[in-house]
């Protein structure tokens, strides 16, 4: 990703799968690109664990760049019910919620997108392709 200039884009996703909590969230690339594109205006989407990469996105002094915005992550619950919340090295929703995140959710399983300004979010695989709809009508 030292490669990548934000300007070539008009948006970035953030797939999930359990890769963004072992390594995107602290990827210092990962957040270069974050923080530009939100400077920027461009629309910046998270679904399932990718909101974990968005912990990538601090500042000089360690402020995270996303603190006190309202998103959706895959729950701690969602963590529990699908068998791998032991062997986790954290939950999401709980790490998101103490870095300054309004983390809000829907039912377990069930799509639930939340959009705050140029940030979407998805919690779960179900909010995959509502979230991208979402993404697309903004682009339009």
């Amino acid at each position: 990703m030292a490669d990548v200039k934000i300007d070539d884009y008009a948006a970035t996703v953030l797939p999930g799968g359990h890769g963004p909590v072992v390594d995107l969230y602290q990827d210092a690339d990962l957040g270069r690109l974050l923080s530009a594109a939100d400077r920027q205006g461009k629309l910046i989407g998270a679904v399932c664990h990718g909101p974990a990469g968005l912990l990538s996105a601090v500042d000089a002094e360690g402020n995270w760049l996303f603190a006190g915005r309202r998103m959706a992550a895959f729950t701690d619950e969602e963590e529990q019910l699908f068998g791998t919340a032991e062997g986790a090295p954290w939950l999401l929703a709980s790490r998101l919620r103490e870095q300054g995140a309004r983390h809000g959710q829907g039912p377990a399983y069930r799509a639930f997108t939340i959009r705050d300004g140029n940030l979407f979010t998805g919690q779960n695989p179900a909010s995959s392709a509502p979230m991208a709809d979402a993404m697309v009508d903004a682009l339009a």
